[in-house]
């Protein structure tokens, strides 16, 4: 659909095409025809209604601002930059907006991206047009997300850009054109609202995803600029599309078929809000349902028929004969066994089928399909028949989690020592927060926080690690994601080599604007699942006994000293008997309305865990002159 209604908007498409197309692509007509009046306002030659209009005299600065504002932006992430001047003039008039400054482009995007993933609204930044390059890489996980975020850049003045002159290039949007959903340059100022509108629009449609827009700097401090704002309904449209009745009753009879069908649950679901029908979709059927890599839990991790993340390991269920795939990105060219019939829902038509061929296509608002497929089952078969058909594997299933879950904690709870074993800052951690905090992690393996949070709709909430896996990120989301729920703890786990990856300027934001954030380091002084694949036994590193670019132990790094730089208190943990009390002494430091750090010594696990080798090298050593 993103496609579509590019295509349209950009005058390749007719609105008769625009329908003709939608229909094509799987939706029914009447969903084609919401979409169409959804985007109508944004087709070349229509006018927005009298009554969602107001007309406003400034500088391109100050119609930025109001625009910005009726957008319902209450925060906007900045970095430093001259760039920025005619927002600041414009924001001295206007406290709707804070300004929350940070020090280095990535981390303002991530910033932005945490508000976003936390509130479900817009994340808006801005920084200076050389910042671009520095902002990418978080562009790039936002974009992996479809994270709805409207980043504004200053850009080369209308006289000279173009000239490859000072601060500019020929095209600065041509390097982030696969990280964003839509990019553009302003050129002419009375239009600065019309572009942020866009920019809202686009990035707000599902699937969602980075806008980028550039504003010259001549057009910004231009006075005397009037021009059209465009209230929020203008471009906050609610498009929610339901899937097609004949493939919801062909996927329900597949479902009521199978012997041992499977749910695999992505981020569309959370970003739907559908974890509620899912929920009720797999206690219909008892159905087990499995995690596939998300930045949210996207089905209640401790619910009896929540079996963990899906994977080469899965211990159950065995002889899946059903596959359904609710809003995940099944990357690779992946293989189902022959006879496994594979159900597949999505918001993004473009993913249906792209890497496996699929029995069923569901395309539409996952909450709609869910509740679609559960009135469609309830249809064909009583409750009495439906009851006796799952009673079986309802038990099964649930003697299985209820099992592992208890395995799991007996062994997390015994594990003690000097360093600490993961497992045990995770049940430590679990048992201490609130039961509604909010977990942004940036860890390797997402199991890690799974097997030992709670993740539900009324308990905590877990946000991260990215979908796009660049490190660099959880710290400024952290922030983010405070600032969107200040009343609610937020926790910001991070392994000691993404923390190294650029992300103590976070640090200085929280110390700054009072973000009371709890930063954990899981320091096992190296990347530890890298060591694991590089040092495999069938690869020649791991046959030498050598970790060439893993260990981080020389420098040996207390994080807590970076904290204290930035004014942040925080404690080093060495071992489990230290553990409860440091949390606790953080957790007081939260309420009291400071962010704190804990630098948890972390047990090395797995291959090559003794390696502290390294090609070391000085160059002091090799100088002719000692200078």
């Amino acid at each position: 659909m993103r496609k579509l209604v590019k295509d349209l908007v950009n005058s390749k498409l007719s609105r008769r095409g625009f329908l003709a197309s939608m229909v094509a692509a799987g939706y029914t007509l009447s969903a084609a025809q919401s979409a169409l009046q959804s985007v109508s306002p944004f087709v070349p030659g229509a006018e927005a209604a009298e009554s969602l209009t107001r007309s406003v005299t400034g500088t391109g600065g100050d119609l930025m601002a109001e625009q910005i504002i009726e957008a319902g932006a209450r925060y906007m992430f900045v970095t430093n930059g001259s760039g920025l001047g005619p927002l600041c003039d414009a924001l001295v008039t206007r406290p709707q907006i804070q300004l929350i400054q940070t020090l280095q482009e990535g981390q303002a995007v991530s910033m932005a991206d945490g508000y976003a993933k936390a509130t479900g609204k817009i994340g808006f930044g801005m920084y200076s047009r050389v910042g671009l390059p520095n902002s990418s890489s978080n562009m790039y996980n936002a974009m992996k997300d479809r994270t709805p975020l409207v980043l504004l850049s200053d850009h080369a003045d209308t006289t000279s850009e173009g000239t490859d002159s000072h601060e500019d290039l020929y095209d600065f949007l041509e390097p982030v054109k696969q990280y964003t959903k839509w990019r553009w340059v302003a050129h002419e100022a009375s239009r600065i609202p019309e572009w942020i509108r866009k920019g809202c629009k686009v990035s707000t449609v599902l699937p969602g995803g980075p806008t980028y827009i550039r504003i010259p700097r001549n057009l910004l401090y231009k006075p005397n600029v009037t021009a059209s704002i465009f209230a929020s309904e203008a471009f906050h449209i609610p498009m929610e599309l339901r899937p097609d009745k004949k493939q919801v009753e062909r996927a329900a009879k597949l479902l009521l078929e199978a012997s041992s069908p499977l749910l695999y649950l992505g981020p569309e679901v959370s970003q739907t809000n559908a974890r509620a029908s899912l929920v009720e979709l797999a206690e219909l059927l008892a159905i087990p349902a499995t995690q596939a890599r998300s930045f949210y839990a996207d089905f209640p991790n401790f619910h009896p028929l929540q079996v963990g993340e899906y994977g080469r390991t899965m211990r159950y269920p065995k002889n899946v004969d059903c596959f359904v795939n609710f809003g995940a990105r099944f990357g690779g060219r992946r293989r189902m066994p022959a006879g496994v019939s594979i159900i597949h829902a999505s918001v993004e038509p473009e993913a249906l089928g792209r890497n496996t061929p699929v029995d069923v296509a569901l395309v539409g608002h996952l909450d709609l399909v869910a509740r679609d497929l559960v009135e469609a089952i309830k249809s064909m078969v009583s409750p009495q028949k439906l009851k006796e058909r799952t009673a079986a594997r309802r038990a099964e299933c649930a003697s299985y989690t209820k099992r592992m879950r208890e395995s799991r904690d007996i062994l997390a709870r015994r594990a003690s020592g000097d360093p600490v074993p993961w497992q045990r800052l995770m049940v430590e951690l679990n048992d201490q927060l609130d039961s509604n905090a909010v977990i942004v992690e940036e860890l390797g393996t997402e199991g890690k926080v799974l097997n030992f949070f709670s993740f539900a709709d009324d308990a905590k909430l877990k946000i991260g690690r990215t979908e796009g896996r660049a490190l660099g990120w959880g710290v400024g989301a952290s922030a983010g994601v405070k600032l969107g729920l200040p009343n609610r703890q937020v926790i910001s786990l991070q392994g000691d080599g993404g923390f190294l990856f650029g992300q103590t300027d976070s640090l200085w934001t929280m110390s700054r604007y009072d973000i009371p954030v709890l930063t954990i380091i899981t320091n096992n002084q190296g990347y530890e699942e890298p060591r694991w694949n590089m040092m495999n036994p069938q690869r020649r590193a791991g046959k030498a006994g050598r970790d060439y670019i893993g260990y981080l132990g020389n420098p040996d790094i207390d994080f807590t000293k970076l904290a204290a730089a930035y004014n942040i208190g925080g404690e080093v943990v060495q071992n489990t008997d230290q553990l409860r009390p440091a949390i606790q002494k953080a957790l007081r430091a939260l309420r009291d309305g400071r962010p704190y750090l804990l630098d948890v010594h972390i047990l090395r696990t797995g291959t090559g865990a003794e390696v502290s080798w390294y090609p070391k090298y000085s160059l002091a050593e090799h100088r002719d002159r000692n200078v």
